[in-house]
């Protein structure tokens, strides 16, 4: 222990340098460096939650938007009510459009339905129309306020003057459905 004692000044110094290092490297890796780890863990974490919050901005404002397009269907729906004539619609629209005259048959097609909504579809053959004419039906069916669809067509032009169509087409509606009790 004598001899420990005994160190000269630049032993000392050296010696002191050293547990200066030693406690320096020590702090470091049980103090500073676990720290910065966790700092860095959690600035990711926190842009990664800042892109969940973006995310769940846009959500949000799809559904939003989707709520409020369907609270206007339903509305309108409503207003429209149960008795809407479909058929007597559609001949309406086809007569203002001049090709009533040109309706071969209409008859009712496959319809869906689900808790809410009932859909009534309509299947119609027109023969013997321009290309104007049916464009201004079609227009008009998309067009009008009762909430029409075509849901698919077929064309086909007549061999003798393909400038006058055969048209079948799909048309449909959607009805509220009537809640029980």
């Amino acid at each position: 222990m004598g001899s420990a004692m005994k160190l000269g000044g630049r032993e000392k110094l050296v010696l002191i340098a050293g547990g200066v290092v030693v406690a320096l490297v020590l702090f470091y890796r049980f103090g500073l460096s676990p720290a910065l780890e966790r700092m860095h863990t959690l600035d990711r974490l926190v842009a990664q939650k800042a892109r969940e919050v973006i995310e769940m901005r846009t959500l949000r404002d799809t559904y939003l938007a989707q709520k409020s397009l369907m609270e206007e269907v339903n509305r309108s729906l409503q207003q429209r009510g149960q008795e809407f004539a479909f058929f007597s619609f559609l001949e309406d629209l086809a007569n203002k459009s001049g090709v009533k005259n040109n309706i071969m048959y209409m008859k009712p097609a496959l319809a869906t339905s689900s808790d809410l909504y009932r859909e009534s579809s309509v299947e119609m053959r027109l023969e013997g129309i321009s290309l104007q004419q049916l464009i201004r039906y079609l227009y008009d069916i998309e067009r009008a306020p009762q909430l029409l669809r075509v849901r698919r067509m077929h064309i086909k032009p007549r061999a003798a003057n393909p400038d006058v169509l055969d048209v079948t087409f799909q048309v449909s509606t959607f009805y509220l459905q009537e809640k029980a009790g």
